[in-house]
């Protein structure tokens, strides 16, 4: 096995990985080899490497300042439609054929699954694309001090007359890589960066306290937020949240905040995951071509946006994703597939072994000035969540309840923070009652949605 031909990323002076692409694809050609040697029938390799550096400020000084750093093989061999699995920190060779083996000797002692194996040799890229995701930020750790710094400063210099306290102000930038191969002719490397902010308030008055945060992720340190706008942002939502009200139990509509918007998309992505589908472990079974969401809505996939957070040329399979929309119209055109899912219901992978790339909640109602303010009024008395702090969600009947905090909306302004309440729908009624999405589009991981506006749900205070 070679490694396919590609830029030289892996020999950029900025990075904090210390193996290059190339030595990783010949870790992951040995591991191979050696499966083969012991009769297996087939089998796939992943070695991967990560570093980076994190700093936290707090209280005006560095809490502290690290770089860390690992390496591993993850080994899955096929005997007779018998899966096994190995892992080991260690790349020298004798640890590599030591974890193989135990892969080998794993798989002959389980039961056969007749839809197990690597992803059919027509669902494969041979070539997969080579998606930009490596931007290592060259970063010290007096460069990360300095912003770390400068988050906690800018929390400070306008903390006014409310107490506050930072509890936590941190950098990070890391690099990671990987090779992965199999022997149905797979092979795949490649490097990503990931570079993130945040900061955790704390806001006191009259002997009351409310903790708030806010963060930045991005794979180019150009795509964060400053460290001062971090700081700023956490600082105003922590004070916003003092002087909170209990309320009563009522039913209303409700915005979900756009940070915490994307939860709704991961639970409906999560019931149309291949596994939660053919273990029959969801609230929307045989989901294709029917209504799932409100008919104004689509959700679009692209696994090739340049630096995006889901983003990857093929899954870890080898099968490449496509551009598509999983819904459209409201209807489900498409769900999130790896091989074995794929046979255990008849279809092909659809290259989400890993799960969505990157998703986006679009609305046809949206305009560019449909704004938060702009759903305040619309909605002009209800709820506006901006934290869930417990519950959850069954995903067989997609029951839904979970404590939360926000403000209360009267003639579509905030009017006061609220606390201690829950609220409670079901996924199918909630996904079909979202009446707008506004254009305050916010990525958090593989999902960017604007804040959602629901028509109406159960709301129980104490």
């Amino acid at each position: 096995m070679t490694a396919p031909d590609a830029p030289p990323t892996c020999a950029a002076p900025a990075s904090y990985l210390l193996h290059d692409e190339i030595a990783l694809a010949d870790i992951a050609r040995d591991a191979l080899d050696h499966a083969r040697s012991l009769g297996a029938d087939d089998a796939m390799a992943v070695v991967a490497e990560n570093g980076g550096m994190t700093t936290r400020a707090s209280n005006g000084r560095i809490e502290s300042a690290y770089r860390d750093g690992n390496h591993s093989l993850a080994i899955t061999v096929y005997d007779r439609q018998r899966t096994g699995r190995a892992s080991t920190q260690a790349l020298d060779r004798a640890a590599v054929r030591r974890t193989v083996e135990q892969a080998v000797a794993i798989a002959r002692e389980v039961q056969p699954d007749e839809d197990a194996g690597l992803a059919d040799p027509d669902w494969i890229s041979r070539a997969p694309p080579r998606v930009p995701l490596f931007a290592p930020s060259g970063l010290g750790a007096e460069d990360l001090s300095r912003d770390a710094r400068a988050i906690e400063g800018a929390v400070m210099a306008a903390a006014g007359e409310d107490r506050v306290r930072v509890v936590d102000a941190g950098v990070s930038s890391h690099d990671n890589r990987w090779a992965r191969a199999a022997s149905n002719g797979f092979c795949d490397v490649g490097s990503a960066s990931i570079h993130h902010r945040w900061c955790v308030t704390i806001a006191e008055r009259e002997q009351a306290m409310v903790r708030d945060y806010w963060s930045t992720s991005g794979r180019r340190t150009s795509d964060l937020l400053a460290p001062e706008a971090v700081g700023a942002e956490a600082l105003k939502r922590s004070v916003a949240r003092l002087g909170g009200r209990e309320m009563g139990t009522s039913k209303v509509p409700v915005i979900l905040d756009a940070r915490i918007a994307s939860g709704l998309l991961g639970e409906f992505c999560g019931a149309l995951s291949g596994a939660s589908q053919y273990q029959g472990q969801t609230f929307l079974p045989a989901p294709l071509e029917k209504q799932a969401m409100a008919a104004h809505l689509t959700l679009s996939e692209n696994p090739f946006e340049p630096f995006g957070l889901g983003s990857a040329g093929c899954d870890s399979e080898g099968v490449t994703a496509k551009v598509r929309n999983v819904v459209e119209a409201g209807i489900v055109k498409g769900m999130f597939l790896g091989a074995l899912a794929a046979r255990k219901l008849g279809l092909r992978s659809t290259g989400n072994a890993d799960g969505p790339t990157n998703l986006t909640l679009k609305s046809a109602l949206t305009t560019a000035d449909r704004d938060l303010p702009s759903l305040w009024r619309q909605m002009d008395r209800g709820l506006w969540i901006t934290e869930f702090i417990g519950g959850g969600v069954n995903p067989v009947t997609g029951a839904y309840s979970k404590a939360a905090s926000g403000f209360w909306i009267e003639g579509g302004e905030p009017r006061y923070p609220v606390i201690d309440f829950t609220v409670a729908s079901d996924l199918t009624r909630m996904l079909r009652g979202i009446v707008a999405v506004g254009a305050d589009v916010h990525r958090e991981g593989r999902f960017r949605t604007g804040s959602i506006l629901i028509d109406e749900m159960q709301v129980a205070g104490r």
